[in-house]
This record gives structure tokens, C-alpha cells and sequence, in this order.
């Protein structure tokens, strides 16, 4: 079950050579990431499966599912483990074939400044700086160096490091002014993490102007340095954009360039040292290695953290499912659940109520993890004791609707089934709040759907008013109920399954464990080998005669 939201909105921003505007990814469908024409984000490279990878919002949280492709999918430099879900968030480094894309806000952040040109046109050059004077660097700022990596390997989080960088850059490079950027994928504007003004320290943000240029070539993956032509035309020079001399180097995460060191001084403040374009590749470069084991630690705690929740909730939901098959009185059932990627919160189950009686409960439960498992206990506790000595189900499912609503956060939420089956009367009475994945099979006759269901979801709206309506079954008669995560599963092709395959799989079945056993298989000959991208359960009752 989706769940949407519209401030849960992120944006992919591509980075490096591939650049060009972000990708607005919002709640609802999943977001297929691949070769194919098709795809919502659509990378045309040979090494790109057609199928590649999966992002999908799941209750609150994004999540990236590699799709088994063949060269693998990375997040913040880890290579994710096909067909297992891995927690995204803003900030994170996703990597596709050649593309790297990061993950960004719905809405741009604050801190972003607008670059400029006007270098261009004031007599100075941008240059970058040569590759032998990068490799030399003198003992005293090498000593430097070498004392302040452990202090910025051990930073908690990305400010102290940036902070961390600065103080180093600043101390070695001879410049009076640093920022540590984060580079937009555009060379229109850049964020600023971190920035230090040394000669004015109040007013760091405020005293910086950043070059188009000298961002430019940094972007590229180049050390570079903005300074004054030799011969700048008449009454033109960079004193009047403020700068003397400007450095610029990028920060990479493997090798896309995902942050820039700038330094910089102006007026009659001192130059850079003469070798403070080495110094400067080396410290971003140490703080490119920070940052990827910061960004690894904190994508394995997260993967560590939703592998408790998903176990814990597997664990919730096995207990709360009734037996695969069992009898009730002239009622015979069989079910089968199998878990998807995601632990959802698919619920089922089958009691008596009293001699004449039983009591049937099916539904799905939106988002996943622990937070569905405690919804489905919940739901199923409330009506095994709703049910019992009453026989108007319109009240139970009412009084569950209110007490879920006030109780439940917004994105919790249910769609449910809940019947009675009287076997004196023949009949099975049913509220159906939302769910609509039912079918009734008489005898040897093909399956046919009921109807839309006739009341809102539970959980939503606590004045909801909902009906009850009854169908009359015969002895060989069936209802057959299922969740959306069958209709719902896709082959390679990006099709459903749908309804109509489904109900082909059921027409030639006989009982109740042959139309699990058919439906499942069904389905996973039209998918494939590989993870159920969701929950699927499916459960068939029986009228058995006396």
C-alpha cells in the first residue's frame, strides 16, 4: 500500500560530466531506475541493466533496491546487496553505471550562493595548477598534514569536518579565507557547508564571491587558481571583484566530485604560500576519505537499524498469522504469505466466534516494519474482542476506525476486510473498509470479482461511516481474498500481473490449498526468479458440506 506525502518529495542531482537537471522524484509509484526508455530515471549506458535499480518511499523513508543488474549499485561507495533494501537520505551519494547522483530536498536548501562571471571581463586568468607543483609540498606543512588527519578522520559528522578542513587549509595554505562547498551538480550556485575570515570573522558568509570559472575547472576535477593578468586591460582588474588570488579543489567521493575547498585574499591581504596548491589537493583529498568513511558509517548503521525493524516485524507478523490451513466448523481455509523485500503489514486471520459462527479478518497495513506490525496486532485484537457476543459488524468496524485514527500517526494506516460466516444462514455478512481484493468461485465456475469496496480505508477519517453487505455461499462455494501485492508485482517487462492473470490462475483449481498453490506459482513464473518486491498473501475459505 503507497503512502503519500507531499513534502516527501527528494530530488536526484546529477554530478560530473553527466551533470544536467535534477530528477524531482515524488511519493507514490516507485521510481525504476535503468536503461530503459521507460524508466523514471533513465541512464543510457551499456554497463546500466534495463532494469537496474528501485526507489520507493516506504511510510516515512526512502529506500533503493539494487534490481540484481549486472554491474551493481552503489550508495555513498558501497556496493548494495541485490534485492535488499537500503535506506537513502539526503546527502547520500547514489552511483549508477557512470552517474553519480546525490540526494537532495524536494526544495533547494538554504546557504546557496549565485557564482559570477565578471572575472572575465576584469584582466584575470583561471588556470590550472600543474600537476608537479601538486606533488611537491614543503616538510613543514607535510608535518601539518600528517598530525591533523587523525583529528578529521574522527569527525562525528559533516560540519565538524568541514570545520576540521578549514582550520587545517587555513593554517597551511597561507590564504586568510576558506569555504568548504557543496557542489550543486550546476555552476550557477553553490552551497556553503562551512566558510572562515580570518581578517574579519563575523563576517564570513557575507565576505565571499566565488568565481564561475575557477568553480568550473575545480568541478571538472581540477586544482585551479584565479589571479591577475599580467597585462589586464585599462581600468579593469580583479581589486575590483574584491580577490587577489583565489584556489579552488575538488572533493571526491570515488571519483565524483561532490564538494569544493575555495580559498582566497583580496586587497592588500597576504597571497597563498607558493606551494599552497599542493597543501590544498592534499587536504581535500584527505577530506574526501573522511567523508566516505562518514557516509559508509552512517549508511551501515541505518542498513543495521532497518534490519532489526524488519526482522522484529517478521517476526510479529509470523506470530500473529493463523496456520496454513486448519477447519472451522463447515469452513475450510488455506493460506500462504510469503514476505516481500519490505516486511509490509499484510494480516489475515481465521477464529471461531461461537458454535454458529466465524469470525474473518483480512487487510494491509500501510508502511512497514515495526510500526505495521504493532498496527496489525492492533486491528486483529480489537476485533477478535469486537466480534465476540455481537452480531452487527457496522458498530465494531466504526468503534476500530475511530480508536485507530486518534491513536496512529498520518501515514499509518489500514485497508480492511473483515466477515462473518453464519452457517445456518449460509451467508457470510462483510464490511469492506477500502480493501477490494476478493473474489467468490462457485463450485467449478470461474472466479468473479464482488464490486468496489463500499467504505473508506481505516485509520483516515474517525467519522467514517461504513456499510455492511452479505453473500450467500453454497457447500463448494468460495471466497478467495488476497492483498495488493499480487495484482501489483511486475515482470522484467515493467507489467503487472493484474487481476485477470490471477483469475485465470484460480478457474481450474478444486479447494482451497490448490488455489494458493496455483496463484503463487502463477505468479512467480510471470516474475522470475528473485525477492517478491512486496508482501503476498493470499487465503481461500471453503463451505464444506455438513
Amino acid at each position: 500500500m503507497s503512502v503519500t506525502n507531499g513534502e516527501a518529495a527528494i530530488r536526484l542531482q546529477p554530478l560530473g560530466e553527466a551533470g544536467g537537471a535534477p530528477i524531482v522524484l515524488e511519493p507514490g509509484e516507485p521510481a525504476l531506475v535503468g536503461r530503459s526508455q521507460t524508466a523514471t530515471v533513465c541512464v543510457p549506458h551499456p554497463s546500466v541493466s534495463r532494469s537496474h535499480a528501485l526507489i520507493e518511499l516506504r511510510g516515512d523513508r526512502w529506500f533503493l533496491t539494487d534490481l540484481g543488474s549486472r554491474h551493481g549499485t552503489q550508495v555513498n561507495g558501497v556496493e548494495l546487496t541485490a534485492d535488499r533494501p537500503a535506506p537513502i537520505a539526503v546527502g547520500d551519494m547514489l552511483r549508477v553505471g557512470p552517474v553519480t547522483f546525490r540526494v537532495e530536498s524536494g526544495a533547494p536548501g538554504a546557504g546557496r550562493f549565485t557564482t559570477t562571471d565578471r572575472e572575465a571581463r576584469m584582466g584575470t586568468i583561471v588556470e590550472r595548477v600543474p600537476s608537479r607543483e601538486l606533488e611537491a609540498l614543503a616538510r613543514l606543512r607535510l608535518d601539518l598534514l600528517m598530525d591533523a588527519a587523525a583529528e578529521i578522520h574522527r569527525a562525528p559528522s559533516e560540519e565538524a569536518l568541514a570545520e576540521a578542513i578549514l582550520e587545517l587549509a587555513l593554517a597551511g595554505s597561507g590564504y586568510p579565507r576558506a569555504a568548504v562547498l557543496r557542489y550543486t551538480g550546476s555552476l550557477d550556485e553553490v552551497e556553503v557547508l562551512a566558510a572562515r575570515d580570518q581578517i574579519d570573522p563575523d563576517a564570513a558568509m557575507a565576505s565571499f564571491s566565488f568565481s564561475r570559472s575557477l568553480l568550473g575547472e575545480a568541478a571538472a576535477g581540477h586544482v585551479a587558481r584565479m589571479m591577475e593578468d599580467a597585462a589586464p586591460p585599462p581600468g579593469q582588474s580583479i581589486v575590483q571583484l574584491g580577490i587577489q588570488s583565489a584556489l579552488c579543489a575538488p572533493i571526491l567521493l570515488d571519483d565524483a566530485v561532490i564538494g569544493l575547498l575555495y580559498l582566497d585574499s583580496r586587497h592588500s591581504e597576504r597571497p597563498g604560500q607558493r606551494d599552497s596548491g599542493g597543501f590544498c589537493h592534499a587536504v581535500a583529498r584527505l577530506a574526501g576519505l573522511a567523508l566516505a568513511n562518514l557516509k559508509r558509517a552512517d549508511l551501515a548503521e541505518r542498513q543495521e537499524r532497518l534490519e532489526k525493524d524488519l526482522a522484529a516485524a517478521r517476526e510479529a507478523q509470523s506470530f500473529l498469522l493463523p496456520s496454513k490451513k486448519g477447519v472451522l466448523g463447515r469452513l475450510h481455509y488455506a493460506m500462504r504469505s510469503t514476505p516481500g523485500r519490505f516486511v509490509a503489514g499484510d494480516l489475515f486471520d481465521v477464529f471461531p466466534i461461537d458454535e454458529a459462527r466465524v469470525g474473518i479478518c483480512f487487510g494491509d497495513v500501510a508502511g512497514q516494519g515495526v510500526g505495521a506490525g504493532i498496527l496489525m496486532t492492533a486491528v486483529l485484537s480489537y476485533l477478535r474482542a469486537g466480534l465476540r457476543g455481537r452480531t452487527d459488524l457496522v458498530p465494531i468496524v466504526t468503534r476500530l476506525n475511530r480508536y485507530i485514527t486518534e491513536r496512529s500517526p498520518a501515514h499509518m494506516f489500514a485497508s480492511l476486510w473483515v466477515g462473518v460466516y453464519v452457517a445456518e444462514a449460509g451467508v457470510i455478512e462483510y464490511v469492506d473498509a477500502g480493501h477490494g481484493h476478493w473474489l467468490v468461485k462457485r463450485g467449478a465456475a470461474k472466479p468473479e470479482t464482488v464490486g468496489l469496496p463500499q467504505s473508506g480505508l481505516i485509520g483516515i477519517d474517525s467519522d467514517h461511516e461504513f456499510e455492511s453487505r452479505a453473500v450467500e455461499l453454497a457447500p463448494g462455494d468460495r471466497v478467495i481474498l488476497y492483498s495488493d501485492g499480487i495484482p501489483e508485482h511486475r515482470n522484467d517487462a515493467g507489467e503487472e500481473f493484474g487481476h485477470e492473470r490471477l483469475i485465470d490462475a484460480l478457474s481450474f483449481s478444486e479447494d482451497p490449498v490448490a488455489d494458493v498453490d496455483a496463484a503463487m506459482s502463477a505468479l512467480r513464473a510471470y516474475i522470475g526468479p528473485g525477492a517478491l518486491a512486496d508482501d503476498t498473501t493470499l487465503a481461500s475459505l471453503e463451505v464444506r458440506p455438513e
